[in-house]
């Protein structure tokens, strides 16, 4: 690879993304999570064996796609 083709980190077309965070089962399908400082749970519908206390991980994944 020439010298000039190599990714400049200064390039607006480069972004650097990290994300750190702690996550714990509570039991059935029940899990928190803390992000950034930030707890959050999940939990799955009666109907695959959680107690639908809170919004599965697969509706955490599809909410920013529909923003």
């Amino acid at each position: 690879m020439a010298a000039d083709s190599a990714p400049n980190p200064q390039s607006p077309q480069v972004r650097t993304f990290q994300a750190a965070g702690e996550a714990e089962w509570l039991g059935k399908q029940r899990k928190r999570a803390i992000i950034k400082g930030r707890e959050i749970f999940s939990d799955e519908s009666e109907s695959f064996g959680g107690g639908a206390t809170a919004p599965g991980a697969m509706d955490y994944f599809i909410a920013p796609v529909m923003f």
